[in-house]
């Protein structure tokens, strides 16, 4: 389950946040829309431990400690050099906010919340990652919510096609051609895997949440998950 952000896209990892938001033109809004979500259905007013995994530079738990001031986080992660720009990046919220290097697959710590962005596409293995939604699941005291923030690819036919083809036209106003989004699609396919989002919906019901959610959807961005 050991993923390394610098061997995969090919870049130091302190320049990861700034070719995130050209690689994943939706970033910015699927940040917004997360952390708007997660306040509504996690309440600011109290107490709560909110699970990051794949947590990488921090971008997401520093969100997450910024809109639940009474919250803390644990950024799970396998990639020690990410979570060392984490630890910098983090280090103002003092011990709200814990560093584990250690694998999602594993048990989680009980918690309000578990949240994770552009993380969970690493598994490829849809048992294992029913496997890490079950542990999710497990993990969450009742009233708990599961928001992954990730993308979704249709499994074929036209539908796929205009999926990748939406993410070829977010990224030209970064300066990418087609050509070169294409080229870093097939080289992500070694790692990664975008499920359609039927079989993340189903994986997420299998997993013991009784109304999974599509929460918010920019193709092929999305949101989804469910309360426990």
């Amino acid at each position: 389950m050991a993923h390394s952000v610098e061997g995969h896209l090919k870049l130091n990892v302190a320049d990861y946040d700034k070719l995130i938001r050209q690689l994943v033109p939706g970033y910015a809004a699927m940040r917004t829309a997360h952390m708007a979500l997660l306040k509504k259905l996690l309440p600011a007013d109290r107490r709560s431990v909110v699970l990051d995994l794949g947590g990488g530079t921090g971008a997401l738990a520093e969100a997450v400690a910024e809109t639940l001031p009474l919250a803390e986080v644990e950024i799970w992660d396998t990639d020690p050099a990410m979570l060392a720009v984490a630890r910098e990046r983090c280090a103002r919220f003092g011990g709200r906010i814990r560093y584990l290097e250690r694998s999602f697959a594993n048990p989680l710590t009980p918690c309000d919340a578990v949240v994770a962005c552009i993380a969970l596409h690493h598994v490829k293995d849809l048992a294992a990652k029913g496997s890490i939604y079950r542990n999710i699941f497990a993990a969450l005291r009742p009233g708990g919510v599961f928001l992954n923030a990730d993308t979704a690819i249709a499994a074929g036919g036209a539908l796929r096609e205009f999926s990748y083809q939406e993410w070829v036209n977010a990224m030209a106003p970064h300066g990418l051609t087609e050509a070169q989004a294409r080229a870093h699609f097939a080289s992500w396919a070694h790692e990664d895997y975008y499920p359609p989002l039927a079989t993340e919906l189903r994986l997420v019901g299998e997993a013991g949440f009784a109304d999974p959610e599509c929460f918010w959807r920019e193709i092929p961005f999305l949101i989804l998950g469910g309360i426990k």
